[in-house]
């Protein structure tokens, strides 16, 4: 009798060895099409309505494909914005606008790097901050990196 996998299922066989490695080349996603090699970084800026600049090594080579925030409080009389940099060149599509009319503690914004966005294990990112913004909120960037 023959047992197909007609599911596209991995199963460890019955009283065989626990160890088996399984290795899977090219891209491995969920049914969603969630990419499950990326590397995600998270990232805390400090309060998202002061200027400056984070740095963070994220310790992979890749290409960022995500770029998101979350902010811990409403900000007040303007807009807060958020880009990257990796080696002070601007990365092209990570450009965050956290939108300070009807902001509140909790509230995502994100963007999707198209060009530029692509660094080695031993860059540094830069996360800069315009503080246009009042009121203290702090935000956490999170970064999503597809392995070289």
């Amino acid at each position: 009798m023959s047992r197909e996998n007609v599911d596209n299922r991995f199963e460890q066989p019955s009283g065989g060895s626990t160890d088996n490695k399984l290795v899977l080349g090219g891209s491995v996603e969920t049914a969603t099409g969630a990419n499950l090699k990326t590397k995600l970084v998270a990232v805390p800026i400090g309060d998202v309505s002061s200027a400056g600049s984070v740095f963070v090594a994220p310790g992979v080579a890749g290409t960022i494909v995500n770029f998101s925030n979350v902010i811990d409080a409403a900000i007040t009389a303007a807009d807060a914005g958020l880009t990257l940099e990796i080696g002070g060149v601007a990365v092209t599509g990570a450009d965050i606008t956290i939108t300070q009319s009807g902001s509140a503690a909790g509230d995502v914004d994100q963007a999707v790097p198209s060009a530029l966005n692509v660094i080695t294990a031993s860059e540094a990112i830069e996360i800069v901050k315009d503080g246009l913004s009042t009121t203290a909120s702090n935000g956490v960037v999170t970064l999503e990196i597809l392995p070289s």
